[in-house]
């Protein structure tokens, strides 16, 4: 049986990729990420490689052949024998100068072809490939997608000798982890301002669009092919052009779902966000309440937030602190004053989908007595039912 990747957000990931660097050569595993296409994998380890300044090569094994990896042969007449130029796309035989050393990137390499995937053991068990040595201070790293669960083709095949020697995880985004990252890419402000707002909308596990890598490439089309910079220019040319070329490119990179939404929130925007009700927002509660806010903004937000909650809770495993209970917290606080038609639907979603009832005390600690009692009120029997 094939061993379980662990799953880990960016910044775990970051974590164990500057250990894995700095201890280099002298592990005796190699480190393989997996993931949904469009997470960022190949970014994060390019970026680490960079924070440790280490040549980073990436080969895409999907591409490759056996007779790839070993070289070109060339025979030899003084030793009348066949010799093997070393690929470029493999680590050269030193790091260049001015370098620390090398990542060595291997991305889809469980969809490489089967003898490719045997010569991985020998990269990673002998740091060799074919005939060619690699530096000493390679550092080998791989990366996958997952198959039947993200629609993608991989190779079939049971190794557990390769297996065994090498740490499986598997990447799982978070709006903050990415949204952190944008910052410092210099991610166009809108992409950045609506994912902060509505940060389930990052990307969808069960089906692949949106993603974060659609949302770069959002970015690059708005900022790069249309050359507006800011988010005011991007609101001029949307509001100007209804229907234009741009919103059809956007719609392609993520989704009709969130391409559509995205544009419409940048000349249409809704009167509550996500981001107000999983922050507890008072002057959008009272909104709420008071009926001033339509009910369509409302179920589109509160609906997002327990969606945000649910994929945080698959990543944390129930580990929720500080700002995790917060957001319950305040997520809690429109759920009790939802209209009733509403309010049990949404409260079973939370207990049920999300699976967050054993927190439900921890989060309600944070609520001031007044709101503590109403929520008690609105829902006590199903609380003492769960």
């Amino acid at each position: 049986m094939n061993k379980k990747p662990v799953e880990v957000n960016v910044s775990e990931l970051e974590k164990i990729l500057d250990r894995h660097l700095e201890s280099g050569a002298s592990l005796n595993y190699a480190l393989k990420i997996v993931g949904h296409p469009g997470v960022g994998k190949s970014a994060i380890v390019r970026q680490a490689a960079e924070r440790k300044n280490r040549l980073f090569i990436d080969t895409r094994l999907a591409f490759k052949e056996n007779v790839d990896l070993g070289g070109y042969p060339v025979p030899d007449p003084t030793e009348k024998r066949m010799i093997y130029y070393r690929p470029r796309f493999i680590p050269p035989a030193e790091a260049p100068e001015g370098f620390d050393g090398i990542v060595w990137f291997l991305d889809e390499s469980n969809r490489a072809h089967p003898t490719v995937i045997q010569t991985l053991f020998q990269i990673i068990t002998d740091r060799r490939c074919g005939e060619h040595e690699l530096p000493s201070n390679t550092c080998i790293i791989l990366a996958g997608n997952l198959g039947d669960e993200d629609n993608t083709t991989i190779t079939d095949f049971d190794d557990s000798a390769l297996d065994g020697r090498l740490v499986i995880v598997q990447l799982k985004p978070t709006a903050s982890d990415w949204i952190k990252w944008a910052n410092r890419e210099g991610i166009h402000p809108a992409v950045i301002r609506y994912l902060s707002i509505y940060p389930e909308k990052l990307w969808d596990e069960r089906n692949i669009n949106p993603n974060p890598r659609g949302w770069h490439q959002v970015s690059q089309a708005v900022s790069v092919s249309y050359g507006l910079a800011g988010e005011e220019e991007l609101v001029r040319f949307l509001s100007e052009n209804p229907g234009s070329t741009l919103e059809k490119i956007i719609i392609s990179l993520v989704g009709m779902v969130a391409g559509s939404d995205f544009t419409s929130q940048m000349t249409r925007p809704r009167r509550i966000s996500t981001a107000d009700v999983l922050a507890g927002n008072r002057e959008k509660l009272e909104g709420m309440r008071d009926g001033s806010i339509p009910s369509e903004d409302i179920l589109w937000a509160v609906s997002g937030a327990l969606s945000h909650l649910r994929e945080k809770n698959e990543l944390l495993k129930g580990d929720f602190v500080g700002e995790d209970l917060r957001e319950l917290a305040g997520t809690l606080l429109f759920v009790g004053h939802s209209r009733a038609d509403r309010r049990i639907s949404f409260f079973y979603t939370l207990l049920r989908q999300c699976g967050l009832f054993s927190l439900i005390p921890a989060a309600l600690s944070l609520l001031d007595e007044a709101d503590r009692a109403s929520i008690k009120a609105a829902f006590g029997a199903i609380l003492e039912e769960n």
